[in-house]
């Protein structure tokens, strides 16, 4: 007799598909965009270029080009007052969304040009890669497109992404995850050159994947629990585990060792911190530093909402969705509860970096001889 279970799988797997519709998904915290010029992609072939009064009243012309050095005598797409929606194109003709152009924008009164492009990549495999270019210091200088890239875990990216990533040319891939997970899920090698692995392991006591995992389907989970261990970590980062970011430090100062990507499991909390570090150690304003941090529930909108569908089902209904959104969010509380730690303990940004992070003058220098233009 011919099985049944394929024809009993089927009623199964719907019928689950609608209960996990019908769960009711939790509100994700939405980034504050900050009054700048930015980028936004509308669908596969459209972008809109958008920017506030205070870069420029009048007209502004926009151009692009496939780099941020020659964007601004790239193809001229239009010229508007507020902002443009254009069809991503370059002299070449046109582009799709996995092509990421830099636009330059030009006020026609003579202002100052800005560059903006996309900052996530257009990849298969890692929702939350982007660039930390664009920014713009307390000074008036600008953090570099192109050279310092976040992201979460690498071990899904496709062989298109790969072939995409081959034209960014990293040189190194800073890996902060533990070495149990670096095992189970490893980084592919980033062509043309393999990129060089730096493994800088930081360990987040209460946030293993894999108990994690059982917490959830045993119903173990809590939304004050893991906020508190959140917090928790996010100040063992200042307090624990400084010779990592030393360590990071030294090796952006190096230029050989860029462009860098610097990634962990969901590119959240490690990265998170890391990379407000160095923006910060740039002097990149807080403000600015903490809407980058919370681009990730943005990008990973996606994800979030696949998990909270599903973690009900999962667990047999024991974990309710809305005790995971502290788990899966970026939160302004945990960033902060690292800035936080660093003036507690050290009073201030510079005396943490010059102190037990180990930035000499010359190598705070390098770090901005290298990233900021």
């Amino acid at each position: 007799m011919r099985s049944l279970g394929p024809r009993l799988a089927r009623p199964g797997l719907a019928l689950l598909a609608v209960l996990a519709a019908c769960i009711a998904t939790p509100p994700i915290i939405e980034p504050v965009l900050r009054d700048r010029p930015r980028v936004e992609r509308l669908d596969a072939l459209t972008v809109r270029v958008r920017w506030p009064e205070s870069f420029a009243t009048g007209p502004v012309s926009v151009r692009a080009s496939t780099s941020p050095q020659t964007s601004r005598t790239g193809t001229l797409l239009g010229t508007g007052v507020g902002q443009l929606t254009l069809h991503s194109r370059t002299e070449d003709g046109p582009a799709s969304d996995r092509q990421r152009l830099f636009y330059t924008l030009l006020p026609q009164n003579g202002g100052p040009a800005a560059i903006v492009a996309e900052r996530r990549l257009p990849l298969e495999g890692a929702d939350n890669f982007r660039d930390l270019g664009g920014y713009a210091t307390a000074n008036g200088r600008h953090v570099r497109w192109g050279r310092l890239y976040r992201s979460n875990a690498l071990g899904n990216l496709t062989e298109r992404d790969l072939e995409y990533l081959s034209q960014e040319k990293i040189q190194l891939v800073c890996d902060f995850r533990t070495e149990p997970v670096r095992r189970a899920d490893p980084d592919p090698p980033i062509p043309p050159i393999p990129a060089k692995n730096l493994d800088i392991p930081v360990a987040q006591q209460g946030v293993n994947p894999r108990q994690m995992r059982e917490r959830i389907r045993t119903g173990g989970i809590s939304a004050l629990g893991i906020r508190n261990t959140l917090l928790r970590a996010y100040r063992n980062f200042v307090i624990k585990d400084s010779d990592r970011w030393a360590t990071l430090l030294e090796r952006l100062s190096d230029i050989d060792n860029l462009p860098t990507v610097m990634h962990c499991t969901a590119g959240k909390d490690r990265t998170g911190f890391a990379s407000a570090l160095v923006l910060l150690t740039l002097g990149v304003p807080e403000e600015a530093v903490f809407e980058d941090y919370l681009l990730t529930n943005n990008y990973r909108k996606e994800y979030f909402a696949f998990v909270l569908r599903w973690a009900p089902l999962y667990s047999f209904f024991r974990t309710d969705p809305d005790d995971l959104l502290p788990l899966l969010e970026a939160r302004p509380e945990y960033l902060a509860a690292s800035l936080s730690a660093i003036r507690e303990r050290y009073g201030s940004l510079d005396a943490y970096l010059a102190g037990p992070l180990g930035v000499t003058p010359e190598r705070r220098a390098a770090l901005e001889r290298n990233l900021l233009r």
